[in-house]
């Protein structure tokens, strides 16, 4: 097996071992198995599934199946430092992504209603005080905002991309919308997927995906809080989920707007996000070029100075010598790892071994089951 086979097939391997664990624990909870713990017994299934599974779990087993060190792991699925401004203009996506959502998971809503889904209701909140907007943004916004996007930006994304950039992006998103395990989430969670994935993909990092994942789910938190304790934003955005359910007409205006308008603010601040992030790209290179030549220019005065002692020659660099310090950069800059790099050795042709294509259908098939099983379970 090649290398390049052997990173997809790792990659594979480890997510259906992470996606049968899932599912059994899924299980084991909805049977009951941590009531003993009461309250606490969602905050413990968090942690175990997006902390044990999809962080640790996506790393270690990966590294172990393709021998390689948790640090070489971390840097093969994109955790890539990014610009504070990457950072902010990752945030104003996230916020505008968080609005489109709403007006998707209606869209989708409808139309598994029209056959015959009904909806689960939540019960009212009465009281949501600030400590549990803390707890609730932790364990909703941030632990998910980790774990997921390194087992499906991460673990999925990059090690698919041997067999090409676009179908490891809708792979990889299409079992992070099945992974929910929900029919109500599939289709917006998909969606999602495929546009943080394209960003993880031109930014060369993961932190853009994450820090959009961590502000749609905080929002959705935050405008809960806000709505029960009656502050401005969630008064706001009750009155506009009012007007656009109460008004059929006024409503479908307002949702077209409002999505353009939002679609027009994502393009924008996509290309910005891509161009500062080039631009930073740039700017370490630049200054890690500018410290490796004062290093070099330290060195050759050295051995200048040992070659008119001693009257030995200086002898020039050999091409592979050179072609191996620029990879030495690279790695310095944290560009590329270990893997990346003996991917780009690996000359063979990309594909999807036996075990690989079956191990991705046994995948598909669970996942895919059980949540068509949630649709099957809302219509009846």
């Amino acid at each position: 097996m090649t290398f390049k086979n052997k990173v997809t097939t790792s990659s594979i391997l480890t997510y259906f071992l992470l996606s049968v664990a899932f599912v059994v624990i899924r299980m084991l909870s909805a049977f009951g198995l941590f009531n003993f713990m009461g309250d606490a017994a969602n905050y413990v299934f968090n942690i175990i599934v997006q902390i044990g599974l999809m962080l640790l779990a996506s790393v270690f087993i990966f590294a172990a199946l393709t021998k390689k060190k948790a640090k070489t792991i971390f840097t093969f699925y994109g955790y890539k430092k990014i610009s504070p401004k990457s950072i902010a203009l990752s945030v104003a996506i996230g916020a505008c992504v968080f609005v489109l959502n709403i007006f998707i998971a209606s869209f989708f809503g409808v139309i598994i209603q029209l056959f015959g889904y009904k909806y689960t209701q939540s019960p009212a909140i009465t009281s949501y005080p600030f400590y549990m907007l803390l707890v609730n943004t932790l364990f909703t916004a941030i632990l998910p905002a980790v774990g997921e996007e390194t087992a499906h930006r991460g673990l999925l994304l990059r090690g698919l991309s041997n067999n090409g950039k676009m179908k490891a992006i809708i792979i990889s998103s299409l079992l992070f919308g099945l992974l929910h395990m929900n029919i109500e989430q599939f289709f917006y969670a998909t969606i999602i997927g495929i546009f943080v994935g394209y960003l993880a993909i031109i930014c060369d990092s993961i932190f853009p995906a994450m820090i959009i994942h961590f502000m749609n789910n905080f929002l959705n938190v935050y405008f809960s809080f806000s709505s029960v304790n009656g502050l401005p934003l969630g008064r706001a955005y009750s009155w506009v989920i009012s007007i656009i359910s109460s008004n059929f007409l006024l409503g479908s205006l307002l949702v077209v707007s409002i999505s353009a308008l939002l679609v027009l603010a994502i393009i924008t601040l996509v290309k910005k996000l891509r161009k500062d992030n080039n631009l930073y790209a740039l700017k370490r290179i630049q200054n890690a070029v500018v410290k490796e030549l004062i290093h070099s220019d330290y060195l050759y005065q050295i051995e200048k100075t040992h070659s008119e002692l001693t009257g030995i020659p200086i002898q020039k660099k050999t091409e592979a010598e050179l072609q191996e310090e620029d990879v030495m950069l690279d790695k310095k800059l944290g560009f590329v790892s270990e893997i990346d790099e003996q991917i780009l050795a690996d000359k063979s042709k990309s594909g999807l071994s036996i075990l690989a294509k079956i191990l991705l259908v046994a995948t598909f098939v669970l996942l895919g089951g059980v949540t068509i099983f949630t649709f099957i379970w809302g219509v009846i």
